[in-house]
């Protein structure tokens, strides 16, 4: 009798079923964000959307965009550094380019997609111009094709103002974030230092572009998803490197590509920016 309690007892201890009915499967835990891409102890706050029709908009025109996913984001073609032809095709997660360009010495456009006030064109219900003091938490997720040929880069570029400006150039500094790039296309400037940011290392490249002050963040290792970026902590890193005033305002922040030889194939498949949590 004593043999058998002892048996119920570590049956059920064990969480063990004596009956018919089969234990409940195990359930497998939810995969976090890719290492090195984001602060999973913060969770998700800006998930990629799932990809959907790659069908819309084709833009030809240099300073051509056009609103997707219901005016929250803006695709522009961008096409400010050369002569060659270049379209994108916009569509609600992304946009995808062609062109054949083959400048040698700098970039020859920035197809991208953008959340805030540039030149003008402002996205819906953006926040933006925000004075830094109430930047919050923005964060980004981006997931990117690159073709295997021409030279090209994979950035954020993130535009801050003095004044709310929705028009016109900025003249505060530009932050960019570099997830890839080929191996001689390089940053404005010179590498400076290196951070740690969302669980991966950076080179700290400063510099000047036409008097503007410019700072770019450049991944050591190259990535072509990044979930949950904190593009927010880049903009407190630039602030208290000096390059960006606490003072300031964040305009806008965009994603795209910079290609200088060749560009077709460049495709952002899936893209999202939340400012805390929205």
């Amino acid at each position: 009798m004593i043999a058998v309690l002892l048996t119920g007892l570590a049956l059920t201890l064990a969480g063990c079923s004596t009956g018919d009915d089969p234990a409940p499967p195990a359930t497998a835990a939810a995969p976090g964000p890719p290492a090195g891409t984001g602060d999973p102890a913060l969770g998700v706050l800006a998930p990629l959307p799932p990809q959907g029709s790659r069908e819309g908009p084709r833009i030809c025109g240099k300073t051509e965009s056009v609103p997707v996913a219901g005016g929250r984001y803006e695709v522009q073609n961008n096409a400010w550094g050369a002569n060659t032809p270049q379209c994108t095709t916009a569509f609600d997660t992304g946009f995808s380019v062609e062109a054949t360009h083959a400048k040698d010495s700098g970039p020859a456009a920035y197809p991208s997609i953008v959340v805030g006030c540039n030149y003008g064109t402002c996205t819906r219900d953006s926040p933006y111009p925000l004075p830094l003091a109430e930047m919050g938490d923005i964060r980004s997720s981006w997931a990117v094709t690159v073709p295997r040929r021409g030279d090209f880069n994979v950035a954020y570029d993130v535009w801050l103002d003095p004044t709310p400006r929705r028009e016109g150039a900025n003249t505060g500094a530009e932050l960019m974030i570099w997830l890839d790039r080929t191996d001689r296309v390089q940053p404005i400037g010179s590498e400076r230092a290196t951070v740690e940011i969302a669980g991966a290392r950076w080179e700290v490249w400063t510099g000047e572009n036409h008097g503007t002050p410019v700072i770019s963040y450049v991944r050591e290792e190259s990535t072509d998803r990044v979930i949950d970026l904190p593009i927010s902590e880049f903009v407190g890193d630039a602030t208290r490197r000096g390059v960006v005033k606490p003072g300031w305002f964040l305009t806008n922040i965009q994603a795209g590509f910079e290609p200088w030889i060749g560009g077709g194939g460049l495709s952002t498949d899936a893209f999202s920016l939340t400012r805390n949590g929205i």
